[in-house]
């Protein structure tokens, strides 16, 4: 089985559905793409991802499956002596280094911080579905692995969002959610490829070949959206 994780494209801050820049991408996603094969489609209902999917199937005959559970997590937690709330995978990097627990794949769901918004309900939330749909499709969860129903080389695409794409990922090779989300930035219309692999006949794991893909906008000169990245000097005038 192959899973295909896309980004969304660039969003307006104001409305968040897509820029023009974020059309234009995902045109080019479409373009360049459009020989690969695929057997099924499933879409975020946020506009944002939603009109990336159309986009990206408007030549093509396949069917999008709407799942309310890849909407973004974006699920805010406390942070002591911090009157604001922030987002659980936006921490100042002068709080998250400090917090080994939250490296460690036993702890950091259950850490203070990832408790105050109820962070693992949410992680369970998306990953119970994600495993129905891949248990639909031959491959049922067992522990750490899966169990392989009815191997086959199937392609699953989702189109989500960059917290989403972290939360699966961190399920599907057991590395902790908050590294995958403080730790890599899957620019907008990116593309991360991920494939089973069933060395020992029933058990399969899953393996991560490409991550944030953007070979669609090189082909065509396109600059890749800033939108994920934080800035790269303290003194420019990018996101901080």
């Amino acid at each position: 089985m192959k899973i295909v994780l896309i980004r969304h494209g660039e969003p307006s801050p104001i409305d968040h559905k897509l820029t023009e820049k974020g059309v234009l991408d995902a045109k080019a996603l479409k373009e360049f793409y459009k020989n690969e094969h695929i057997d099924k489609v499933f879409s975020s209902p946020l506009d944002r991802a939603l009109d990336t999917c159309k986009i990206f199937l408007e030549e093509r005959d396949e069917k999008y499956v709407i799942c309310p559970w890849l909407e973004e997590f974006v699920h805010p937690v406390y942070l002591k002596n911090n009157e604001e709330p922030v987002l659980n995978w936006d921490f100042l990097p002068s709080f998250y280094t400090k917090n080994d627990d939250l490296y460690d794949p036993k702890t950091y769901l259950e850490t203070e911080v990832m408790k105050s918004g109820n962070i693992k309900h949410y992680y369970d939330y998306v990953t119970s579905n994600f495993d129905k749909i891949l248990e639909e499709n031959g491959y049922k969860r067992s522990g750490k692995y899966y169990e392989v129903i009815d191997s086959n080389r199937d392609v699953l695409v989702f189109f989500c969002h960059l917290g989403i794409i972290s939360v699966i990922l961190s399920h599907l090779t057991g590395i902790p959610y908050s590294v995958l989300a403080q730790g890599f930035a899957c620019p907008t219309t990116g593309v991360t490829t991920i494939y089973s692999e069933e060395r020992e006949k029933g058990i399969a794991q899953f393996r991560c070949v490409s991550y944030g893909d953007i070979s669609h906008l090189k082909a065509n000169n396109i600059k890749p959206s800033f939108h994920a990245r934080f800035c790269e000097t303290f003194d420019s005038d990018e996101r901080h």
